[in-house]
C-alpha cells in the first residue's frame, strides 16, 4: 500500500518538473525517465511507464480527434497515474480518495478546483466513470495541473496541460465545481438549459443526488444548498439539500398550498425532523425544517424516489412550472470555494 508520504512526494514530483509545451513522445519520455519509471508500449496498445505503484501502471493518453478541439498543440492529453485499490464498495473508494486528498493537500495546499464531474466522464478518459463517483481535485501549476480524480479502481493522479481541460469544461461539464477564493484562476463554467418540464428536473436531480454523499465523504466537502419555489406572488424557501458524507433533504412548509401542508407533507413522503436523532446536522447547517428525510450515505440513496418526492411536493406546494424551483444563491459559497451546480440544471436566485 503506498503511504499518504509517499503520495504526498509524487505530487510534488509529477509538478515540479517542466513538460514541454507541445506534450510530445520526447517529452514524455523525459518526464517518465526523469521519476525513474521504465517506459512501456504495448504492440498496439496505449503507452505509458511502469511505476511499481499499487495501482499499477500510468497511461498516457494521446490527443484523439476528438479531443484536437481541446488540445491544439498537443500530442498527449494527460499522464495518468494510479495510487491504490481499494474494495469496490462506494465507502471504501471515497475514503481512499479522501485520504490521497489530504496527501497532497498536505505539500500542494488547498486545490484550485474542486467537484465532480456528474453524469460526464472525465476529460480523457477512454473507460466508464466510476458509479460511485467522480470527484475531482485539481491544482493548477500554470501550464500544467495535477488532478485528483476517481478512477475505475481507486484514486489516479493525473498530469494535463491546464487550458485544454478548462476549454474543455466550460463546453462540457457537468456535475458541479468550485473554484478556490483569490486564487487568480477563474472557471468559465458551461451554460447548460434549464429544466424545461418536471420530467427532465426529475432526472437531474436524481442524478445530482445518487452520488452526493460519496462524493462530499471523498472530497471533504460539504454542501447546504436551500431551493426556493415561486408559489403566486411569493418564492419561499422550499426545500434544503444538506449533505456531509451523509444526505439529507429537509421540507418547509411556509406559504405553500393545503396540499402539501401538515398531514399532506406525510401522505407526500415527508418525515418529521423531529423523528431523526438531535444533532444529525451540524448546527450551523441545520435551518430546523419541520420535515426531514435521511436520504443515507455512500451508495444508499435511492435518488430517483428522493428526486421524485421533490417534484410532487413543489407540484403540491404550488410550483406552476420546473424553472420556478430556483437554488438560492447562499448554497454556491462553501468556504474556501465558489460553486456552480451545471448538474442540476436549476437558476440560480
Amino acid at each position: 500500500m503506498i503511504s499518504s508520504d509517499e503520495i504526498g512526494a509524487l505530487a510534488q514530483n509529477l509538478t515540479s518538473r517542466f513538460v514541454g509545451l507541445l506534450w510530445s513522445e520526447e517529452d514524455m519520455r523525459k518526464l517518465i525517465g526523469w521519476l525513474g519509471w521504465e517506459w512501456a508500449s504495448g504492440p498496439g496498445g496505449p503507452r505509458g511507464a511502469v511505476t511499481g505503484l499499487p495501482g499499477g501502471d500510468a497511461v498516457l493518453v494521446p490527443v484523439g480527434p476528438a479531443e484536437r478541439e481541446w488540445a491544439r498543440l498537443q500530442e498527449y492529453l494527460e499522464l495518468v497515474v494510479p495510487l491504490t485499490r481499494p474494495a469496490p464498495e462506494p465507502r471504501a473508494q471515497a475514503q481512499e480518495f479522501r485520504r490521497a486528498a489530504d496527501a497532497v493537500r498536505q505539500v500542494l495546499g488547498d486545490a484550485t478546483y474542486a467537484g465532480s464531474h456528474g453524469s460526464t466522464a472525465p476529460y480523457g478518459r477512454r473507460g466508464p466513470r466510476p458509479l460511485w463517483g467522480s470527484p475531482f481535485l485539481r491544482w493548477r501549476q500554470d501550464r500544467v495541473t495535477l488532478e485528483l480524480r476517481a478512477g475505475a479502481d481507486g484514486p489516479e493522479l493525473v498530469l494535463q496541460p491546464s487550458e485544454a481541460w478548462e476549454t474543455w469544461y466550460s463546453l462540457a461539464g457537468r456535475g458541479f465545481a468550485g473554484v478556490l477564493e483569490d486564487c487568480g484562476h477563474s472557471l468559465q463554467h458551461p451554460r447548460w438549459e434549464l429544466a424545461g418540464d418536471w420530467d427532465t428536473l426529475r432526472v437531474s436531480i436524481g442524478a445530482f443526488l445518487r452520488t452526493l454523499p460519496a462524493v462530499t465523504l471523498a472530497l471533504g466537502m460539504s454542501h447546504n444548498l436551500s431551493l426556493y419555489g415561486r408559489v403566486g406572488d411569493a418564492s419561499p424557501i422550499m426545500f434544503d439539500i444538506v449533505c456531509d458524507g451523509r444526505l439529507y433533504l429537509g421540507y418547509c412548509e411556509y406559504q405553500v398550498q393545503e396540499a402539501a401542508r401538515g398531514e399532506n407533507a406525510a401522505k407526500l413522503g415527508w418525515t418529521r425532523r423531529e423523528s431523526l436523532p438531535p444533532g444529525h446536522i451540524r448546527p450551523g447547517d441545520d435551518g430546523k425544517p419541520p420535515w426531514r428525510i435521511d436520504a443515507g450515505g455512500p451508495g444508499e440513496v435511492q435518488a430517483s424516489e428522493m428526486a421524485a418526492l421533490i417534484v410532487r411536493t413543489a407540484q403540491a406546494a404550488g410550483v406552476t412550472k420546473a424553472t420556478d424551483l430556483i437554488i438560492g444563491g447562499e448554497g454556491e459559497y462553501r468556504r474556501p470555494y465558489e460553486l456552480r451546480f451545471a448538474e442540476l440544471a436549476l437558476a440560480t436566485g
